[in-house]
C-alpha cells in the first residue's frame, strides 16, 4: 500500500462524504434478479422474513399477508382489519403489526392507516412490520430506491470503497471478492488477495473504472451513495445488466449497521449478517451500560479534529464519529455544524474543549511525534481546556486509518473514545496521549469482534 496516496485518499473521501441479542433470521429469497416482486414479514431486531411472489395476481396486503405465512409455515390471524398475532408474535399495547410500504423511487417506509383497498403493486416493498410507536421496519432499499431483496447467491464480488470491503470481512466472505478500490486494505487476507492478484484493483475510490470492474465478471458490485461518481457508476453498471447495490453512505452508526445488513441479504450471507449485528449491538450496549452505571460518568466537551492545524477540519452532527461519541457522553462542541466542516482559528478556541481528539493518518505512533505535534499547536489551541490539561489525543497509523471509515470497526473507535473521555469510569486500562497500530492493545468490549477471516 502506497502511505502517501492512502493519506491522501482518506482525507478526500472525508471531505467528498461529508463524514469523514438478534433472533433467528428467516429468508425464502429464490429471485433469479433483483428488484423481484415480493413482500416482508418484520419480527424487529433485523429478523426478516422475504417471500417472492407475484404483486401483480397478490397486491392485496391480507392476500400478502397468507401467502407469506403458508410458505414460511407461520400461523397468523387477523382481527376485523387488524393483524393480531404472526408466527405466535402477538400485537400489544406496546407493539402492534401495521403495513408499512415504500414508494416507488422513495427511500423512507411510511406506515399505511387503512390497509383495505391498498394496491401492493404501486410500491417498492410492502411489510406487516411489528413496531412500537416509534419505530420502523428494516431497512429494504438502497440508497437509489432498489430493493436488497431478489439477488443469487454471490460468488464474485466487488466493493468500490474501503468501507464496504472490511462489510465484506466482517461477513467473512473475502474468499468472493475480485476486486476492490486500491485503498482497500483490511482484513489482511484482501491485502492477501491483492499480492496474490486474486482481488484485481478497478480504480481508486474517487473514480473506479467501468472497464475493469465489467472485465472481473462480477455477481454484484457494491459502490458508496456519499460519492456522485459512484451513482454514476451504479447506473452504468445496471445498464449494463450488472448487478449493482448503491450503499448508504455511513453518515451514522445506524446508516452503518444498514450497510451491514444490506450486504449480508445481498449476497445471501444473512445470518451472518445477524451475527456481525448482534456482536456490535451486544459491544455498543457493554460500553454504553458501563457509563449508565457509574456514578463517575459525566458529558464531556470534545472536539473531533482531522488534524492539529491551526484552522482544522471538525466532525460536526450527521457523521458516524459524532454519533458514536455521543453515545459515550461526549458533546461535539461543533454539533451545531452539519458534516466535516473547515473552521477557522478563533472557534478552536472559544468553543473551549475540555478533551480533543485528532483522528489523521499523517502521524506515526511514538512519543517523539506527539510531542512535536503538541508543541506546534497555534496559541488558538493552546488557549484550551483541553490543552491546558493535557487532554489531546492522537488517533493515528492504522487506528487513524480505522477512524476515517464507517466501517463495522466503528465499534472499536467508540471504545477507544469512551476511555479517553471517561477515564475514572474505564479504569481497566491507562490509555495513553496517542495510539496507532496497536490499538487492539487498549480494548476489551470491541476486541474480539471475529471479524477476520
Amino acid at each position: 500500500m502506497d502511505t502517501p496516496k492512502l493519506k491522501m485518499a482518506l482525507s478526500v473521501l472525508l471531505i467528498a462524504a461529508g463524514m469523514v441479542s438478534v433472533p433467528f433470521l428467516v429468508t425464502n429469497s429464490t429471485a433469479s434478479g433483483p428488484q423481484a416482486s415480493g413482500f416482508l414479514i418484520d419480527f424487529g431486531g433485523w429478523n426478516v422474513a422475504w417471500t417472492e411472489m407475484d404483486m401483480q395476481k397478490n397486491s392485496d396486503p391480507f392476500d400478502a399477508l397468507s401467502i407469506a405465512c403458508n410458505e414460511n409455515e407461520f400461523t397468523y390471524s387477523v382481527d376485523g382489519t387488524a393483524v393480531a398475532e404472526i408466527n405466535g408474535v402477538y400485537s400489544n399495547d406496546t407493539f402492534t403489526w401495521e403495513l408499512w410500504t415504500i414508494q416507488k423511487n422513495s427511500l423512507t417506509w411510511e406506515k399505511v392507516s387503512s390497509p383495505q383497498g391498498i394496491d401492493l403493486f404501486n410500491y417498492t416493498i410492502a411489510a406487516w412490520a411489528y413496531c412500537d410507536e416509534n419505530g420502523t421496519p428494516t431497512v429494504a432499499v438502497d440508497e437509489s430506491g432498489r430493493s436488497i431483496y431478489g439477488y443469487q447467491q454471490a460468488q464474485r464480488t466487488i466493493t468500490l470503497s474501503p468501507a464496504l470491503t472490511e462489510i465484506i470481512g466482517s461477513l467473512r466472505a473475502v474468499t468472493t471478492l475480485v476486486g476492490t478500490d486500491r485503498y482497500s486494505n483490511h482484513p489482511d487476507s484482501v491485502v492477501a488477495g491483492h499480492n496474490e492478484g486474486k482481488i484485481k484493483i478497478i480504480g481508486d475510490f474517487l473514480n473506479p473504472s467501468f472497464e475493469l470492474i465489467a472485465g472481473q465478471r462480477p455477481d454484484i458490485v457494491f459502490c458508496d451513495g456519499s460519492l456522485y461518481s459512484h451513482h454514476e457508476i451504479t447506473n452504468r453498471l445496471r445498464n449494463a445488466s450488472i448487478n449493482a447495490v448503491l450503499m448508504y453512505g455511513g453518515e451514522s452508526v445506524q446508516e452503518i449497521m444498514s450497510n451491514i445488513y444490506i450486504a449480508g441479504v445481498a449476497m445471501g450471507y444473512e445470518i451472518r449478517a445477524a451475527e456481525v449485528l448482534d456482536i456490535l449491538e451486544q459491544a455498543a450496549e457493554g460500553l454504553t451500560g458501563a457509563l449508565e452505571e457509574s456514578f463517575l460518568a459525566r458529558n464531556i466537551n470534545v472536539m473531533l479534529s482531522l488534524s492539529p492545524d491551526k484552522s482544522p477540519w471538525v466532525t460536526g452532527s450527521g457523521t458516524f464519529v459524532d454519533d458514536l461519541s455521543s453515545s459515550v457522553m461526549g458533546n461535539n462542541v461543533f454539533s451545531s455544524k452539519y458534516g466535516w466542516v473547515h473552521i477557522n482559528s478563533e472557534l478552536v478556541m472559544t468553543s473551549n474543549p475540555s478533551t480533543i481528539i485528532i483522528l489523521t493518518a499523517d502521524y506515526s505512533a511514538t512519543q517523539e511525534e506527539y510531542d512535536t505535534m503538541f508543541r506546534s499547536l497555534s496559541t488558538e489551541w493552546k488557549a484550551t481546556d483541553a490543552y491546558k490539561n493535557g487532554e489531546i489525543y492522537l488517533i493515528c497509523d492504522g487506528a487513524g486509518v480505522m477512524s476515517q471509515c464507517p466501517s463495522p470497526r466503528f465499534a472499536q473507535l467508540m471504545e477507544i473514545t469512551a476511555r479517553i473521555m471517561h477515564p475514572d469510569v474505564f479504569t481497566d486500562i491507562d490509555m495513553p496521549k496517542y495510539v496507532g497500530d496497536n490499538y487492539e492493545d487498549y480494548l476489551t468490549f470491541t476486541k474480539y469482534l471475529n471479524f477476520n477471516e
